[in-house]
């Protein structure tokens, strides 16, 4: 049971992770799309979505494995 609560808390720490760092990334894409800010933004962005790409794939390997997000291993 514990390693399904941990597969389930890895795979709500990924979707947590895309939208933390999606929703900005997308908010300011429209932002430089409508001229509200700088064409350079997109330096920020593309870091900003890459690294939130890194961190859910991340917890999604720890899903696969049933590993809670915040350890190394499986709990036994």
């Amino acid at each position: 049971m514990t390693i399904f609560l941990d597969r389930l808390a890895s795979i709500f720490a990924a979707l947590f992770t895309l939208a933390v760092c999606g929703v900005p990334a997308w908010y300011t894409h429209i932002a430089i799309k409508f001229y509200l800010a700088p064409t350079w933004i997109y330096v920020a962005v593309a870091g900003l979505a890459g690294i939130g790409l890194i961190l859910a794939y991340a917890f999604l390997r720890k899903a696969v494995r049933g590993i809670a997000p915040s350890r190394q291993r499986v709990r036994r």
